[in-house]
């Protein structure tokens, strides 16, 4: 068995997430970090057993070190990776990316064009792909039990809490920072539906609008500011973080208690989307907040059978046409905190990429590219009110 000697750019929750199931697997070693918040990195520094010199706040200084690095883990906010992520890859060193792989296309292209000219790997984090629940959806599709599919309908739904954070958190809350809301969240779904349509998306259509989390002059800036609401709040920061009722003045970072109504965030708070693919199956997806359960619902029309599943509750029956009789097709249980036993997985994978170049996972440059080409021409017709032709956004595809 190889070690692998894995470097982390992004020591935040996602960075050490991912470099503790490495770990875990005891495939890999990680041998350095590159933090910029300095109370992140030494948290980092502390589970790793890192030495100090190498722990460092600029990227630059992890990739002009003399460590050896087999792989790098990119878990920085999206509007810096193409940048870092050229980085690397002009250095020769694999590179696991975080999704989505840019806040724009120009720096997804960026990165696709880094690729090509310098022949080094490239793994999406597109981890859904790797869950139980839509490996089963994959699998009953390519079986051809649904026929010819149709239609597409998909829900992602968020519970008060999870929007909550997408408000508060300064990482989160900017178009400037994410590209927009649904490409940073949703580019799961969009990868997802690409992976079981199996033909381009061609054209997009979009509707959206930030229509509840409005500035208030009636709350303050922080539910800890005496908040004539507060009790009635469903997005109280006291109802999510249960250590301010015993002292205010607890160590929990200020921004996690912003007013959900004066965030000042200029993302949509919901938002619904057309797609027509070029074999013909049109797809409704929509953004739900505000929903009992963070999920995805999904329903699939095909010639010979209809498809439902509900990932929360690892729920997915088939109802062929000529019985009509519901069959179970539940895949075996995993934990959701592992987002459905993704994780493992997908980590799994870009090690095993690096054991051997053949070993390719199931999401590359290619497919980070046409999730963003779908993403960005998704947010080009919600700010324009027009259908966008994603032949003419994205030129000759990847």
């Amino acid at each position: 068995m190889k070690l692998h000697f894995l470097g982390v750019i992004g020591g935040g929750n996602r960075g050490k997430h991912l470099a503790r199931l490495a770990s875990k697997t005891g495939r890999a070693k990680i041998v350095a970090v590159a933090e910029p918040d300095e109370t992140q990195m030494k948290l980092f520094q502390r589970e790793f057993g890192l030495s100090s010199d190498n722990c460092y706040q600029d990227y630059k200084h992890l990739l002009d070190s003399n460590l050896r690095f087999d792989g790098i883990l990119v878990t920085t906010p999206p509007f810096c990776h193409a940048e870092i992520t050229c980085a690397c890859l002009e250095k020769g060193i694999p590179v696991f990316l975080e999704k989505p792989m840019a806040s724009n296309l120009e720096d997804a292209r960026k990165i696709v064009d880094t690729v090509k000219k310098t022949g080094t790997f490239l793994q999406t984090g597109f981890n859904c792909r790797y869950a139980p629940f839509f490996e089963k959806i994959k699998e009953i599709v390519s079986s051809g039990q649904l026929g010819k599919i149709l239609s597409i309908e998909w829900k992602e739904i968020i519970t008060p809490f999870h929007w909550s954070t997408y408000c508060r958190y300064p990482s989160y809350n900017k178009r400037s920072v994410i590209g927009s809301w649904l490409l940073e969240k949703c580019c799961h779904d969009l990868d997802l539906i690409n992976w079981l349509v199996e033909s381009p998306c061609i054209r997009v259509a979009s509707f959206g609008n930030r229509s509840y989390f409005k500035r208030r002059s009636d709350t303050p800036e922080y539910c800890t500011d005496g908040c004539p609401i507060e009790k009635e709040c469903i997005f109280s920061a006291f109802k999510f973080y249960p250590e301010l009722k015993e002292n205010v003045k607890t160590s929990l970072p200020k921004y996690k208690t912003r007013c959900v109504f004066n965030s000042d965030s200029d993302l949509v708070d919901h938002q619904s989307v057309i797609l027509e693919y070029e074999n013909g199956v049109t797809v409704c997806f929509s953004l739900i907040p505000l929903g009992q359960n963070n999920t995805r619902q999904v329903y699939i029309c095909g010639t010979e059978a209809t498809l439902k599943g509900d990932w929360i509750f690892n729920k997915i029956r088939l109802y062929p046409h000529h019985t009509n009789e519901e069959v179970i097709c539940d895949p075996e249980l995993s934990y959701e905190e592992e987002h459905g036993g993704a994780d493992p997985k997908i980590i799994s994978a870009f090690l095993d990429s690096l054991d051997n170049p053949l070993n390719r996972p199931k999401t590359t440059e290619k497919e980070g590219w046409e999730a963003m080409v779908v993403g960005c021409g998704i947010d080009l017709a919600l700010r324009e009110h027009r259908v966008v032709d994603l032949k003419l956004l994205s030129g000759i595809r990847s």
